[in-house]
């Protein structure tokens, strides 16, 4: 029988463009083994503000008699402390690591990856705190504008040179940007590689489900998935 592996990321549960209501929507109708939640999945470094769709959301998930991964990120990296630990059906860790279908795996959330002052904790803690305040006060997303100046202005490292520094697995799957892609190529030993980008649930309801195989990157648009 396949395993599927549903992998969701930058989910920024308490945030003000969090999509919790679709979220849990989602969630409550795909079919998976096992969940892994590949990063910024509660929006720590800002000043998140939790609903009864956020209670819903976490209530569902410890009640599920399955595996949850949860990959630490950049606005959830106040879990650090419990990297290896299991409480519950969740594992935290800083990357997954495993085999399927023949093909060794990796799942990280990105920011190791970033460039210059944006691997700055402390400081981006401070800019994230101003970052809500504007959103909230203004109601402007400012989340989706703010990723894709990092990809202009390139803080984060070339998809090549983050390939080349996980040159040892065949499929690395992150999430960060926010901009849900695959890209699959050939190597020069005539090995299959896959990079892959689970997008996130701010502007773009993405996700990826790892079966039969295959990696599917999918765009949630209702109870019809």
């Amino acid at each position: 029988m396949d395993y599927k592996r549903l992998i969701v990321s930058d989910l920024h549960i308490g945030s003000l463009y969090s999509k919790e209501k679709e979220l849990l929507d989602f969630l409550k109708s795909v079919e998976f083994d096992e969940l892994i939640l590949a990063g910024d999945v509660i929006d720590f470094i800002k000043v998140p503000e939790f609903t009864l769709e956020s209670s819903e959301i976490f209530k569902y998930l410890t009640s599920l008699n399955k595996k949850i991964i949860y990959v630490i990120g950049n606005h959830d990296i106040n879990l650090i402390n419990l990297k290896n630990l299991q409480i519950g059906n969740f594992y935290f860790c800083e990357k997954y690591n495993f085999e399927y279908g023949g093909r060794k795996h990796r799942i990280v959330h990105g920011h190791q990856y970033d460039k210059g002052i944006v691997k700055q904790r402390h400081f981006m803690t401070i800019v994230s705190v101003f970052h809500d305040w504007i959103e909230r006060y203004f109601n402007y997303n400012l989340t989706a504008a703010f990723s894709s100046f990092l990809i202009k202005i390139k803080k984060l490292s070339n998809i090549w040179d983050i390939i080349k520094w996980n040159n040892d697995i065949d499929v690395l799957i992150m999430g960060h940007i926010h901009e849900p892609e695959v890209v699959i190529w050939v190597n020069k030993y005539g090995k299959i590689k896959t990079y892959a980008n689970s997008g996130d649930w701010i502007e773009n309801k993405s996700y990826i489900l790892l079966s039969e195989g295959q990696v599917r990157l999918k765009m949630w648009e209702g109870n019809d998935d």
